[in-house]
Order: structure tokens, then C-alpha cells, then sequence
């Protein structure tokens, strides 16, 4: 079952310019099957022919041994004679080559009518192997597992209907200050809404564990990803003997989601020293398991040098690392859970601006998130609990009277509502809407 991904959308308008396209993100995030949408949307809506679009992978040793040894007389080898149309190739893996960048470089600038796709699973390799050699060059994306709309479209259509048009209301207010009316009191989906944001909230987005049905597979499905996939590219980078430490580290920074980081705590949960510790963090990163949020702080040297939260892309890796895939209901970490699911949608809305922080005071106010948009700072506070009125958090007052921010967002578990506080627009919705 192929299930269609908002990245396609996000890319349409870059499809005729000249420039090459990077996918990255986690393994099994569902890029090598995006090619496989891509190559349908070029056949079926563009009308390009067939004979005119590529797929490899450089998994296949032979065909990355071929690339690397003669890159110019590899990519001619699949265009067709005489054709002044535009090629498409998609290469899947590309991390695996060699001094990637500079044989792409070589092919953008002598070879014409070529448009080069290319995935990887590591930031780190694409970026250091393709960036600094494709500069004004490369357009670069990021394609994570499935998004709640997603999963919504591989299990309810009826509520994706419902949820695409309140999500596109939300969005727009946020990144684009368009009004709406906003409706007043509890959402009449809830029931429904809750039922599966909670589910999506245990079992994460990865496109097979959401495709499986039984329960027991879906548990394999996360164990295979992290040990056959995660800890190969890891241990790699790493060079690492051992994944022991890099093991008690995932499972100690499972627990701590949501929280801010004590390094002290963390070299001793890992067996890590504090230069270790911060290399296996970065390769985390780099590879889409973690990201860590900054605090906020208008002093841009303070936000660096205080500590982070840490937390998880995807929530069912994550509860499969803490070896619980309970109910929410049934779980004394559900508040952390939202919160991380929340993180991983604002990741996604803001990745190219890559700035969310969080806000906490000597005094103990805290707000969970703090947007940059359009050089404006736009706080957002998760309060997963049952709504009756257009209460504003007291932390979030704080914020507000402190730096009086235009808009301001809480998300709760059922309620819609809208006030005016001391000029800031403060937007109550359901947070399974955002």
C-alpha cells in the first residue's frame, strides 16, 4: 500500500528548475518508495516519458563502483541519444559514494538537461560529501516517517478530510497571521480524534510499523530499525567496537524527553566521557534520532552555552527504546510523550528555519515552545488536558507580559477558543489539529 507524502507537494515548484534535489532522513522513512511517487507524479500528471526517468541505488556495489570510477560516462550511459528533453535520475543511498559532491558538481556543470535526485540517511555524510562542493547547486529537503495527516490518509480518510481542513486554518495563523473564525468550546470530533492521535502518539509515523496492523509485528518492525539499521549507520560513523554505551545512552535520553539535559547524569547512565558523550549526541542528531532544543534567550551566547532538552523524532522508536508501548492513559510519562509528539510537528512546519527553543525561568515559568517566524517570536505552551474555558497558562502569561508577542498558542486535548491578552492573540486548539 503506497501511501502519498506531503513532500511531493513541497516540491512540485522545484521540479523545472535546474537545480539537483537532496532528500535526507531517518532509514526507513519511506524515501526509496517517495522515489517511486515521484517517478508516478512525472509519468502520470507531467506526462514525462517513461524512458526519461532513472532509479538506482548505490546500495548495488556495482553500480557505485561504476559512478565512482567514471561519473561523466556513468550518468551519459542513460541518456538517450539525440534527446534535448530533460533526464531525471534518482539515486537512492548516496552517501555510500565516494567524494559524492565533487562528481556531482562535475556533472551539474558540463552535462545539460539533467536532474539529479539524490536520498541519504545522515545529514552529516550529505552534507559534508555533497554540500560544500553543490553550493547554489542543490536544494535540499527532508522527508520523515509519517506525519499524523498521514496517518490519517493510511487509516481514516474521512478524519484526514476533517483534520487537513482545521490544520490548514492553524498553519496559516501561524506562519502567515490569516485569521479565521475560530470556533468556541470542545471539538465535536474529539472522541474520534483522541482515539487515534493518542495511537499515532505510541506507535510514531515510521511508514511500515503504521502499514502493520498486529501488534507484535509492529514491535519487531521498531526493534529491526534500531539494530539493523540505526546502529550499522551509527556504529559506522562512530567507529565504534562496542554499541553498549551508544545503547545506554538512547535508552537513558528515552527517559529524559522533555527535560533539560544534565551531561553529568548522562556520561554516568552511558559509561561516556564528556568528549565522547557530545560526539555519540551529534551523530544521534545527524542521523534523525534526536534533536536537541536551546533555550531562549534574546543574549544569542547565553542560548548556546546552557544546557538543551533533548528530544526523539519519532515516538515509537522512542517507547519502543523505554520497552513500553502502553496507552496513554496507562503511563506516568503521557505529558512527556505529547510534548515530544508536538516537538516532532513543529520540526517538521519550521525545519528550514531550524530555530524552536524553550523558555524557562530562575523562578520556575516555563513555556514549552518558542517560534521564530518571519523574525517574530511566537510561544507555545501543550496543555493536554480538558479545556472548558479560555484559560491562559500562568507560565504563559509570564512570557507574554515579559517580551509581548503578537501571537501565542496552546494546545489542549479537545477545546477551541481565542482571547485577547494584553495585545497578544492567544489561540486555543486541539493539539491532534496541528
Amino acid at each position: 500500500m503506497i501511501i502519498q507524502r506531503d513532500l511531493l507537494s513541497t516540491i512540485k515548484p522545484f521540479l523545472n528548475r535546474k537545480e539537483f534535489i537532496s532528500i535526507t532522513g531517518p532509514r526507513q522513512s519511506g524515501k526509496t518508495t517517495f522515489f517511486g511517487i515521484l517517478n508516478t507524479y512525472l509519468t502520470e500528471e507531467l506526462k514525462i516519458n517513461r524512458d526519461l526517468i532513472r532509479i538506482i541505488t548505490f546500495e548495488d556495489r556495482r553500480i557505485l563502483m561504476q559512478f565512482e570510477r567514471d561519473p561523466l560516462s556513468f550518468i551519459s550511459s542513460y541518456l538517450i541519444e539525440g534527446n534535448k528533453r530533460k533526464f531525471y535520475l534518482m539515486i537512492d543511498e548516496f552517501q555510500y559514494a565516494e567524494y559524492g559532491g565533487q562528481k556531482l558538481k562535475l556533472i551539474y556543470d558540463t552535462l545539460k538537461n539533467i536532474k539529479i535526485f539524490i536520498t541519504g540517511s545522515s545529514s552529516l555524510d550529505i552534507r559534508a560529501k555533497v554540500g560544500k562542493f553543490m553550493v547554489g547547486r542543490i536544494l535540499s529537503f527532508y522527508l520523515y516517517p509519517f506525519n499524523f495527516k498521514e496517518y490519517l490518509r493510511a487509516n481514516n480518510k474521512r478524519l484526514e478530510r476533517i483534520y487537513t481542513q482545521h490544520n490548514n486554518q492553524i498553519v496559516e495563523w501561524l506562519f502567515q497571521e490569516k485569521e479565521f473564525e475560530v470556533k468556541r468550546g470542545k471539538d465535536i470530533f474529539e472522541e474520534e480524534f483522541i482515539q487515534e492521535y493518542e495511537r499515532f502518539c505510541i506507535w510514531g509515523g515510521y511508514p511500515s510499523v503504521v502499514l502493520t496492523k498486529s501488534e507484535l509485528e509492529r514491535n519487531k518492525i521498531l526493534s529491526d530499525i534500531y539494530n539493523n539499521y540505526i546502529l550499522k549507520d551509527i556504529k559506522t560513523l562512530l567507529e565504534l567496537a562496542t554499541e553498549r554505551n551508544l545503547f545506554l545512552l538512547s535508552q537513558y535520553l528515552a527517559t529524559q524527553i522533555g527535560n533539560i539535559v544534565v551531561y553529568q547524569n548522562l556520561s554516568k547512565g552511558s559509561g561516556l566521557d564528556y568528549r565522547k558523550l557530545k560526539k555519540h549526541l551529534s551523530i544521534l542528531e545527524e542521523t534523525f534520532i534526536c534533536e536537541a532544543v536551546r533555550p531562549f534567550f534574546k543574549n544569542r551566547q547565553k542560548e548556546l552555552s546552557r544546557n538543551p532538552k533533548i528530544f526523539f523524532t519519532d515516538m515509537g522508536f522512542r517507547n519502543n527504546l523505554m520497552e513500553n508501548m502502553n496507552e496513554l492513559d496507562k503511563r506516568s510519562d503521557a505529558g512527556a510523550i505529547i510534548e515530544n509528539s508536538v516537538f516532532i510537528r513543529f520540526n517538521e512546519l519550521s525545519k528550514e528555519m531550524r530555530k524552536i527553543n524553550f523558555w524557562r525561568t530562575k523562578a520556575g515559568a516555563e513555556v514549552d515552545f518558542i517560534l521564530h517566524i518571519k523574525g517574530k517570536i511566537v510561544p507555545v505552551e501543550v496543555k493536554y488536558t480538558s479545556f472548558n474555558s479560555n484559560k491562559t497558562p500562568r507560565s504563559l502569561m509570564s512570557f507574554i507580559k515579559s517580551f509581548n508577542p503578537e501571537q501565542a498558542l496552546v494546545l489542549t486535548k479537545n477545546y477551541w477558543g481565542y482571547l485577547n491578552k494584553n495585545n497578544t492573540k492567544v489561540l486555543f486548539v486541539p493539539a491532534y489539529y496541528l
